[in-house]
């Protein structure tokens, strides 16, 4: 049987223990790291790690491993990051991060969204749980686009409008441990974010 291996995976759980935390730390970064959502690229925003106490934290790993039903071992602090993004085109990062997936908690989505070569946008919300192959082509442009109606930003300067700045905190995890997530069978309807391999 064919199997369909997704893109991303919007699992529809949120984490909503933790969301004003999550909008007090966006306003932080928007302060603390202005220069820090460019456009085409994902910047790390270290800075924001000061403002993350241990306890935030670990309640967001046990949160995750709850609702998306992800071993708590498999979210390891060491691979625990926190970026900030405008809207970036259809590309991979298969180079940069060749042996993971991505375990997403938005924190800001404005009117944006992650969307694979053939999909729409739709905006995410705040506390919002995504998985992300980041091996398949994907792109985060304004909710109704698809990746191939959104132009290219040449000059990847950082963004300026709260609606086009993307904040997410995320762990990576190993392949090996995630891949059957990504994988459904072609009898299951095709959704936003799968690719046929």
């Amino acid at each position: 049987m064919r199997k369909r291996h997704l893109t991303l995976i919007r699992t529809g759980q949120r984490i909503d223990c933790c969301q004003s935390e999550l909008e007090a730390l966006f306003q932080i970064a928007r302060t603390l790291c202005p220069d820090g959502f460019p456009a085409e690229e994902t910047r790390e925003l270290d800075p924001l790690r000061a403002h993350l106490s241990l306890a935030f934290v670990g309640e967001l790993r046990r949160q995750l491993s709850k609702r998306a039903d992800i071993p708590l071992e498999w979210l390891s602090l060491d691979r625990f990051t926190v970026h900030g993004c405008g809207p970036i085109s259809l590309h991979d990062d298969r180079h940069n991060y060749p042996h993971v997936y991505f375990v997403i908690v938005v924190a800001h989505s404005g009117r944006l969204g992650i969307v694979d070569a053939k999909s729409r946008a739709v905006r995410h919300g705040v506390g919002e749980i995504l998985l992300l192959d980041p091996h398949k082509k994907h792109a985060l442009v304004p909710a109704g686009l698809t990746a191939r109606e959104h132009p290219y930003e040449r000059t990847h300067s950082p963004v300026d409008c709260d609606d086009d700045r993307f904040l997410f905190l995320g762990f990576d995890v190993p392949r090996r441990l995630l891949r059957h997530c990504f994988r459904a069978s072609t009898d299951r309807g095709g959704s936003d974010g799968r690719d046929v391999e």
